[in-house]
Order: structure tokens, then C-alpha cells, then sequence
């Protein structure tokens, strides 16, 4: 029965969720029967029934689209001002030069620094996160030729 219906809600954009939802009220206005309703709307019993307790309760603002998710930045462990001080030292140090024991940067040795300077503990994957919005790439060290001696 379930692949029969038309509209499975999660598949639609927000802006058609509201619009089926919107549907799915007028209808219930008008007939009152969870079944039909959703017949009409080619949705499940079970949406019908909770679209319409949602307007019951909260009227048409609680059947609107909203925004879901966390605010953009909002779970970001550095703030923009540490973020500019880690890009100038990656930038005109190598890490042997703040007291790391490697000549190359790495996440991890990245990440390092963040604890080193703020105390922030960093998985390396948020640091390639970090890498990666700050446009620095991964980079191959170039190979020397050797030449033979005669």
C-alpha cells in the first residue's frame, strides 16, 4: 500500500511539505475523515492524522515550512580571529619553527598547533575540515633525480 501513495513528505522540499500539509488541512475541513483525506492527498493515514493534530493544536504557523538544522558556523571550535592567527602561522612557519618535531605540515600536526595555542582539542578529520574551508590542499613533495656518478 505504501508504494501506491503519490507523496512520500520526506522526498518533497520544505515549500511543497507545507503546501501537501496546507492541502491536507482544507480537506479535513471539509470532509473530516482521516481515510479520505488521505486518498485525496495521496499520502499516509498516519501524515493526515498528524498534520492535523499539528493544526488543532498550533493552527496554520505550526503546518508552515521552517528551516531545519543548526545556524550555519554554529558548531565551529575556532572563532574567526584563531582561525586567522592558525592561516598566518601555517602560512610563514614551519612547525619545527612553534616547537613541533616535523619540517611539514600535516593535520595532525595542525591540530596540534590548535592545542599548542588555544588548549582546543581538534579530531584530525574537523582539522582537514579546517584545511579544506581554508583552501589548502594536499601536496606532494616533488621527487629529486639522482644522477649517476661515473
Amino acid at each position: 500500500m505504501i508504494d501506491d501513495l503519490k507523496y512520500s513528505p520526506e522526498a518533497l522540499s520544505p515549500k511543497e511539505q507545507e503546501e501537501l500539509r496546507k492541502k491536507i488541512v482544507r480537506q479535513m475541513l471539509n470532509y473530516g475523515d482521516t481515510l479520505l483525506v488521505s486518498q485525496i492527498c495521496e499520502c499516509s493515514r498516519r501524515h493526515v492524522q498528524a498534520t492535523w493534530k499539528k493544526y488543532r493544536e498550533g493552527g496554520i504557523e505550526s503546518i508552515k515550512a521552517v528551516k531545519m538544522g543548526a545556524p550555519p558556523n554554529s558548531n565551529k571550535r575556532l572563532t574567526p580571529a584563531q582561525e586567522e592567527m592558525i592561516i598566518g602561522i601555517i602560512t610563514t612557519k614551519c612547525p619545527n619553527d612553534v616547537g613541533l618535531k616535523e619540517y611539514l605540515w600535516t593535520r595532525k600536526l595542525c591540530a596540534e598547533l590548535v592545542k599548542q595555542q588555544f588548549g582546543i582539542e581538534m579530531p584530525v578529520s574537523t582539522m582537514g575540515d579546517y584545511l579544506a574551508r581554508w583552501d589548502f590542499t594536499a601536496q606532494r613533495p616533488k621527487k629529486k633525480l639522482q644522477t649517476k656518478r661515473l
